[in-house]
C-alpha cells in the first residue's frame, strides 16, 4: 500500500454503520469539503488520485489535496475511536487513563483517584499488565500531588510497578521464545497471568513438535484450551487468542488424520465464534483459517457429502465481511473449491470455480495459484473429453510455463500425455495411464507440486 492510498483503504474498510456514524458526527460548517472528498474516494474501486484532482479541478482545496486528505483521515479515526469506545477492555482503560491525565492537569485529584481505582480493578481482572503499569504511574503521581510526604505509600506503589515490569519482561521473553522455539529454554516456574501461561504452553507445544513427541504436543495444547475455558470472561474478551490456539489443535488433528475429533471440535468452535459480537480483522483471519482446515478434511475425505454446504457457508462469510477480508483469500478459496470438486469428480462445479479464477485474474494474484489453476483446467477438460479445447489449452500452457520458468520434465510428460490420449477409448486410456505412472516414477513430481494438484491421485484412480 502506497502512502497516498492509505485514506482510500481506510474508507473501503468502513462498514455501513461506521460510515453513517462518521457522516453524522462530521456535520458542521467546516465539513463540506472533506465530506465530498470522502464520497468521491468511497465511490472508487481502485484509488486514482488523478481522477480525484480532475473531478475537483474547480475547487480551491485541490491545491492542498494532501493536507485535506490527512485532515479527513484524522477525522475518520476520531469518529472510529468514539464509535468503538467499548470495543475492548484495552480501549476502555486507555480512555480512563486519558481522562485521568486531563483531570490531573485540572487539579481534580479526588476524581483521578476514583477513576484509577476503577481502572486498576479492571486491568488486574483482564490481565492488562502494560496498562496496569501506566495506571500505577498515575496513581503514584496523584498520591504524590495530594500527599507529597507519604513516602511509605509512594514506595508501595513503586514496588508494585516493579513487580508488574517483571511479569511484562517475562511476556517479552516468552514472545521471543515462541518466535524461535528451538533456541530458547524456559523456567518451570508457573506464570501468574493466563496470557503468559498461554505463551509458555505454546512454546512447549512447538518444542514437542520439533522433537516429534506428538502425544506431548497434543496434551499441552488440549490442557491450554481447557484452562481458557475455565476463564469465561477472559475467553470472551480475548476470543481471537483462544480461536488461534484452537486452530493450532485442529491443524495438528488434520496432520495426524484424526478427522472425526477435528470435525467435532470444529462444530463446537463455530458455535463459540458465532456468539462473538465484535468482528475484527484478526477474528476474520482465524475464521478463514478454520475454514481452510475444514476444507483440508473435505479434500482428504472425498466421500463427504456436505462439501457444497461448507463452500456456500464460506462464500456467505466472505460476502458478509468483504471490507475486512484480504483479497488474496478469494483466489485461495476459489482454488480450493475447484480442487475439491475435481477430487470428488464433480467436474462441472470444478470448472465453474476454475473459470471464476481465470476470468478475474489480475497481475497482483499469486502466480503459483494461477499456474496450478491452469493445470487443473487441463485435467478437468480431459475428464470431460473436450479434445478440441485441450489442444488449444495445452499450447497455452506451454507458453505460460516458458514465460514463468523452464518446463520441467514431468510437465512435458503430462502435457504430451493429455494431448495424445484425450480422445482414446477407456480401455486404451487405462494402458496409457499405467505407462504414464511408470514414466513419472522415473521422473517424479515434486511433493510441493502435489500439495497443489495431486496428479498421482488422479492417475492412480484411472487404472
Amino acid at each position: 500500500m502506497k502512502k497516498k492510498e492509505e485514506l482510500f483503504y481506510l474508507i473501503q474498510s468502513l462498514s455501513k454503520t461506521e460510515k453513517r456514524y462518521f457522516k453524522v458526527s462530521a456535520q458542521g460548517s467546516d465539513a463540506a469539503e472533506y465530506l465530498i472528498l470522502f464520497d468521491a474516494i468511497e465511490a472508487q474501486k481502485t484509488y486514482d488520485e488523478s481522477k480525484i484532482k480532475l473531478l475537483f479541478k474547480d475547487k480551491a482545496f485541490v491545491t492542498q489535496l494532501t493536507t485535506i486528505k490527512n485532515y479527513l483521515k484524522h477525522r475518520i479515526l476520531q469518529a472510529l475511536r468514539n464509535y468503538h469506545a467499548h470495543i475492548s477492555k484495552n480501549a476502555e482503560l486507555l480512555d480512563i487513563i486519558r481522562n485521568v491525565e486531563i483531570l490531573f492537569h485540572k487539579g481534580q485529584y479526588s476524581i483521578c483517584e476514583s477513576e484509577l481505582k476503577r481502572a486498576e480493578k479492571k486491568a488486574k481482572h483482564f490481565e492488562q499488565e502494560v496498562l496496569l503499569f501506566h495506571i500505577q504511574e498515575w496513581k503514584r503521581k496523584v498520591h504524590q500531588a495530594m500527599f507529597p510526604q507519604d513516602f511509605s505509600t509512594l514506595k508501595a506503589i513503586t514496588l508494585e510497578q516493579k513487580n508488574i515490569l517483571k511479569s511484562t519482561q517475562e511476556y517479552i521473553d516468552l514472545l521471543l521464545a515462541n518466535i524461535d522455539p528451538s533456541q530458547f529454554s524456559l523456567s518451570h516456574k508457573k506464570s501468574a497471568s493466563l496470557q503468559n501461561r498461554t505463551l509458555k504452553a505454546l512454546h512447549k507445544y512447538r518444542k514437542s513438535l520439533l522433537s516429534k513427541d506428538h502425544n506431548k504436543a497434543k496434551r499441552s495444547i488440549e490442557d491450554l484450551i481447557k484452562e481458557w475455558e475455565q476463564h469465561p470472561e477472559l475467553l470472551k474478551e480475548y476470543f481471537t487468542m483462544y480461536f488461534s490456539i484452537s486452530n493450532n489443535l485442529l491443524g495438528f488433528l488434520v496432520y495426524k488424520k484424526q478427522y472425526k475429533e477435528a470435525f467435532v471440535r470444529i462444530l463446537v468452535l463455530k458455535q463459540k465464534a458465532y456468539a462473538v459480537q465484535t468482528i475484527s480483522a484478526s477474528f476474520i483471519k482465524e475464521k478463514l483459517r478454520l475454514y481452510n482446515i475444514e476444507l483440508e478434511i473435505h479434500r482428504n475425505l472425498k466421500e463427504l457429502h456436505t462439501t457444497h454446504e461448507i463452500i456456500e457457508e464460506i462464500q456467505d462469510f466472505m460476502q458478509q465481511h468483504n471490507t475486512l477480508m484480504p483479497s488474496t483469500y478469494r483466489l485461495s478459496f476459489s482454488f480450493q473449491f475447484a480442487t475439491i470438486y475435481f477430487l470428488k469428480k464433480d467436474n462441472k462445479k470444478a470448472l465453474r470455480w476454475i473459470n471464476e479464477i481465470l476470468n478475474h485474474q489480475t497481475k497482483k494474484d499469486r502466480k503459483d495459484l494461477i499456474t496450478y489453476t491452469y493445470w487443473l483446467n487441463l485435467l478437468v477438460h480431459y475428464e470431460l473429453g473436450n479434445g478440441f479445447t485441450l489442444r488449444y489449452l495445452v499450447d497455452s500452457m506451454k507458453k505460460h510455463l516458458k514465460k514463468e520458468k523452464n518446463i520441467d520434465f514431468y510437465e512435458k510428460i503430462l502435457l504430451k500425455f493429455i494431448s495424445k490420449t484425450v480422445e482414446h477409448s477407456n480401455s486404451e486410456k487405462r494402458k496409457e495411464f499405467l505407462t504414464l505412472q511408470e514414466n513419472l516414477t522415473a521422473h517424479p513430481i515434486p511433493n510441493t507440486v502435489l500439495g497443489y494438484v495431486d496428479f498421482n491421485e488422479w492417475i492412480s484412480r484411472k487404472h
